[in-house]
């Protein structure tokens, strides 16, 4: 029977990653996809995925990576600016600052950048639709599923070795 350890610390030396990198390459994307499943299930991040996402940064600690909470300023200022009742959540603000605590400033900075901006085109499409079939008024839609995918393209371009 193969040695499946030997053969993943083969592959971990070979490609240059160390195994906790390789655990956050895995475990970054799947806590990514939970987030965003809950999101446009529920309309809420819950702080335990959140919390977790900012604990994979220990896996590949560096200290200039906290500066990446700082990502989530912009999206506290909206929501501080905002009605009560609408826009963007206490969830979507700690999830940019867990990406930003992972990725660091200019990664989280990236990662925002993709993810609303995707999330942008997604709800004015979904506006004009809505307005086209004739039904009035807002509708929410979850943000969490495309800060997650901002996130996941920026990380993989990070450690694929595309400066950000």
């Amino acid at each position: 029977m193969p040695d499946n350890t030997a053969s993943c610390r083969g592959m971990c030396v070979a490609s240059g990653m160390t195994v906790p990198a390789v655990l956050q390459a895995v475990l970054f994307p799947f806590l990514l996809v939970m987030v965003s499943a809950w999101d446009i299930k529920k309309r809420e991040i819950p702080d335990s995925l959140s919390a977790a996402v900012a604990l994979l940064s220990l896996l590949r600690f560096s200290p200039w990576n906290l500066a990446g909470a700082f990502t989530a300023l912009p999206y506290l200022i909206v929501a501080m600016s905002g009605s009560r009742t609408a826009g963007i959540g206490g969830g979507d603000i700690k999830l940019a600052a867990a990406i930003g605590i992972v990725l660091g400033l200019p990664g989280g900075v990236a990662a925002s950048v993709m993810g609303l901006s995707a999330f942008i085109v997604y709800g004015l499409t979904c506006s004009c639709v809505r307005r086209l079939t004739g039904r009035a008024g807002r509708a929410a839609y979850p943000a969490g599923p495309f800060l997650a995918a901002g996130a996941a393209a920026t990380y993989f371009m990070e450690i694929g070795g595309w400066i950000i």
